[in-house]
């Protein structure tokens, strides 16, 4: 195992800047994720870190020593590519077992061992009925389960995995995610995976780094990055429906602080957050400004809560102790979901609650549904 750490690394290829000043660390042992939309520089990352492709800059460290000049052989990586990158004449088998017998490897294994290592491997990944058949008889979902039992059928400082499971269908990707993490704790490892899937990273990751445009918007625990996204990128990235941001003015009444939004919707900021919420304002047009997130999920459907006083109206309500409402009754739309279906909801903020007036899913069967009310 190793701790890796990249130091103010800069990749260019040319006139463009792939990754910019780059600083980040992989604890020895941990699972870090990589996750960011398609051309953030996540596979140039991991190339540089298995030294298939140059530093342009900056530093990278293996247990705090340099390894820029080093080989990719002489860094003891194992790297799954997104490509599969199999070698089209040999089986299944021996391309599984080709990092336990490549030439110049120094801790050689008995047939034997090499037989037991690539069965166990083959068995958790579901590959054991292939392992006679050659590349070409394989689709693609088999052929990245055989790149990914390549990587991990060696002990390895380092394990790098570019999207190793996109191309499963939904069944198997979840339960190669379960056995990814637990063959990470038995042989401890480090691990650093790229994906593009804010999910994979929020299931297997002990920490996750939020990518864009080759520079590092974020880099935390899940629950971290979940609950208190750096940046309105991360805010919408991660999460689906992307989180609700309202702007509004921040206003103090009667010793308590309000986010103020121009129609007279309002939101009373607690206490504890209002320190940090002042930090981030800007000023416009002479008023102290500040942004607003709201997750989908914490926004709910309440019916019984309010029957007797209201009934047959059915309510959006936000969780109060996030986010406590007050002040006159206005309109807004928020996002949500309900079961498994995406949908928006136009609300109407009363002192009461949160009057859901209309509500639309996002499908071809259902759309704006309106409440029924009896008078």
């Amino acid at each position: 195992m190793a701790e890796v750490r990249l130091e103010n690394v800069t990749k260019l290829y040319g006139r463009y800047m792939a990754i910019n000043n780059m600083n980040f660390n992989c604890k020895e042992g941990e699972f870090l994720s990589i996750v960011g939309p398609t051309g953030a520089g996540k596979t140039t990352t991991l190339k540089m870190i298995a030294g298939i492709e140059n530093v342009s800059s900056g530093t990278i460290y293996f247990n705090e020593r340099p390894v820029n000049q080093l080989a990719p052989q002489e860094r003891d990586v194992a790297m799954v590519f997104e490509t599969y990158n199999l070698y089209p004449h040999l089986t299944v088998y021996d391309n599984v077992a080709f990092p336990l017998r490549a030439p110049g490897r120094k801790d050689k294994v008995s047939p034997e061992e090499e037989r037991r290592r690539v069965t166990a491997i083959a068995d958790s990944l579901g590959i054991m009925g292939l392992l006679d058949r050659m590349p070409q008889q394989l689709s693609g979902g088999q052929m990245q389960r055989v790149s990914l039992a390549r990587a991990l059928v060696r002990k390895a400082q380092v394990y790098l995995l570019d999207e190793p499971i996109a191309h499963l269908d939904a069944r198997l990707r979840f339960s190669t995610q379960t056995i990814l993490k637990e063959i990470a704790r038995e042989i401890g490892s480090t691990t650093i995976y790229v994906t593009h899937d804010y999910r994979e990273a929020l299931a297997l990751s002990d920490r996750m780094a939020v990518l864009r445009k080759g520079t590092i918007e974020q880099i935390g625990t899940p629950e971290e990055v979940y609950d208190s996204p750096a940046t309105d990128f991360v805010g919408r990235f991660v999460g689906e429906p992307p989180i609700n941001l309202i702007d509004g003015e921040v206003v103090t009444k009667d010793n308590k602080t309000f986010l103020a939004v121009e129609d007279g919707f309002a939101v009373q900021i607690p206490d504890e957050l209002v320190g940090s919420m002042k930090s981030l304002a800007w000023e416009e047009g002479g008023k102290l400004m500040a942004r607003l997130g709201i997750r989908c999920d914490n926004i709910r459907i309440a019916e019984e809560r309010y029957r007797s006083t209201l009934s047959n109206y059915r309510y959006l309500q936000l969780r109060a102790r996030l986010i406590p409402l007050c002040l006159p009754s206005s309109c807004m739309t928020f996002s949500f979901m309900q079961g498994q279906e995406k949908a928006s909801a136009m609300v109407c903020l009363t002192r009461c609650g949160l009057i859901l007036t209309r509500i639309k899913y996002y499908s071809s069967k259902r759309q704006w549904r309106y409440p029924k009310h009896r008078g």
